[in-house]
């Protein structure tokens, strides 16, 4: 491949090399030879997550991260696990409770390593800004043999009850993370649970939008979780002001590990323009529309 077709943000990481680098860069560890060939070409003939975790790296990781230790304790204690890391786009962690069938899947990842640019300036950001992130594009936990109670009913998508790992599944991103030297990890949640669970460790990287989520947590927090994450998928979520619906917002949450991100996420012009966003906002929802919604949608 030549020089020019190599995407810069793999350019730059090749100079981090240690031969081929000085100060802040010397000394970091070399990248495998599986690493620098999954990160400017894509191919990855050993199957290794992003190049460089095999099943022996990544179990030290799920150790190290207590996402084993919290499996075990939910009578999972020795989980199968699988990567499937071909496609650059689709790197896929799954763990298993013994027999590798979809019904038995205890955790599915689906990861990229990805140059990402903000669709509109946002803060100090222009279109042109480019920051390497772990992107999250799918990512479940689930209990195989859990059952949907009256306290823990159904939220809109799971097919199966959730395990109440996050955390330790988001530190083993994060660690992964650092020492891939990504500038973040990147979601774009679809609901409003998802969104609420992920708020215990990202930030919406827009601050205007990551006020009106707080508004709409702080406007709908004496709903059940299930019922509020429905309406809104319904599309009943309410400005109390205008009347008017408010959709789900699509819009990037973000763990911000370093650099130029981590300082604008904890900059005071970050704060002051989200509790702005968070004080003009007022959110309700409209029942009526959602129960015709429900007698539509369980009509046969």
């Amino acid at each position: 491949m030549s020089p020019r077709n190599i995407p810069r943000f793999e350019l730059c990481r090749l100079f981090g090399l240690p031969l081929l680098s000085e100060g802040e860069g010397a000394g970091a560890p070399a990248p495998l030879e599986s690493e620098l060939l999954f990160d400017l070409t894509g191919e990855n003939p050993e199957n290794r997550l992003f190049g460089r975790y095999g099943p022996g790296e990544l179990r030290e990781r799920l150790v190290a991260s207590g996402l084993l230790a919290g499996l075990s304790e939910r009578g999972y204690p020795e989980p199968v696990l699988r990567l499937s890391c071909a496609d650059p786009s689709d790197q896929r962690i799954c763990l298993y409770a013994g027999e590798e069938i979809r019904d038995r899947l205890l955790l599915e990842a689906r990861l990229q390593l990805s140059p990402f640019h903000p669709r509109r300036p946002i803060g100090p950001f222009t279109e042109e800004s480019s920051f390497r992130m772990l992107v999250i594009h799918w990512l479940v936990l689930s209990s195989p043999d859990g059952t949907f109670t009256v306290d823990r009913p159904r939220l809109p998508g799971q097919e199966r009850p959730g395990l109440g790992l996050l955390n330790p599944t988001l530190a083993l991103l994060k660690a992964c993370s650092r020492e891939l030297s990504v500038d973040g990890v990147l979601d774009v949640p679809d609901h409003f649970h998802t969104a609420l669970f992920y708020s215990r460790a990202f930030r919406y990287l827009d601050p205007e939008a990551e006020g009106r989520f707080l508004a709409i947590a702080r406007d709908l927090a004496g709903v059940p979780l299930a019922l509020a994450s429905d309406a809104i998928r319904e599309g009943c979520l309410v400005d109390r002001r205008t009347g008017a619906p408010t959709p789900w917002p699509a819009a990037e949450q973000v763990i911000a590990l370093r650099g130029p991100l981590s300082r604008f996420l904890r900059s005071p012009s970050y704060r002051e323009a989200r509790n702005r966003a968070l004080a003009d906002h007022r959110f309700v929802v409209n029942w009526d529309l959602y129960r015709k919604n429900l007698s539509l949608r369980d009509r046969p």
